[in-house]
């Protein structure tokens, strides 16, 4: 079922959230499929739904750096990145905090990946649900991501609620980047190019 952007329906999608289950929504690259990141069996279903091996992580979506400061480790250059490229399309893999509610699913040797999405309506769900987000892209595994909330139906049908905010997509996957170490890496290419984040911390 697909849930047009209006304030009831946003709050709609808030709930199901908060009873623990999985929504699919635009970002600002490609439409997500997720749920709470504390919910294990909510994310289990992600992984069912998609035909996703769980041994690949989950990226969270967190509305601020006070946020991403609760949940992971924030070293200097990892501040000025949060700074210059968010809101927007960069995910960085940093060292999670400990103890914490996340769900073992969203940790892979100590570390997470996290990212504040630059879409109004997504930042509000997570400011009013206080909680990260998990968002894979909705697709099938190794298949293309939706673009479309109509093409997220075709693919999961009444599975799942799906929330249409006519938001605009880059259609590009964001960039991953690992800053937490001595030596930056550079894991996946996206939407933010590796030269124009190398450029900035020259």
């Amino acid at each position: 079922m697909i849930l047009q952007p209006t304030r009831e329906n946003i709050e709609t999608i808030i709930e199901h959230l908060l009873n623990g289950d999985v929504v699919i929504f635009p970002t600002d690259t490609v439409f997500g499929i997720g749920c709470t990141a504390d919910n294990t069996q909510a994310i289990e279903k992600i992984y069912e739904l998609k035909g996703r091996e769980k041994t690949k992580s989950l990226l969270l979506n967190v509305p601020n750096i006070t946020a991403i400061k609760k949940y992971a480790t924030v070293n200097k250059t990892t501040q000025s990145l949060i700074k210059k490229f968010m809101p927007g399309a960069l995910s960085l893999i940093l060292k999670v905090k400990t103890p914490t509610i996340l769900s073992n699913y969203t940790i892979r040797n100590g570390k997470i990946g996290i990212r504040i999405p630059n879409n109004k309506t997504l930042l509000y769900i997570l400011k009013k649900i206080r909680l990260p987000l998990i968002s894979t892209s909705c697709n099938l595994s190794g298949n293309p991501a939706c673009l479309t909330a109509t093409d997220a139906e075709k693919i999961f049908g009444k599975k799942v609620i799906i929330l249409n905010t006519r938001e605009a997509l880059s259609g590009q996957s964001s960039t991953i980047i690992d800053p937490s170490g001595k030596e930056i890496k550079y894991i996946r290419e996206g939407e933010i190019k590796f030269e124009k984040i190398k450029e900035f911390l020259k």
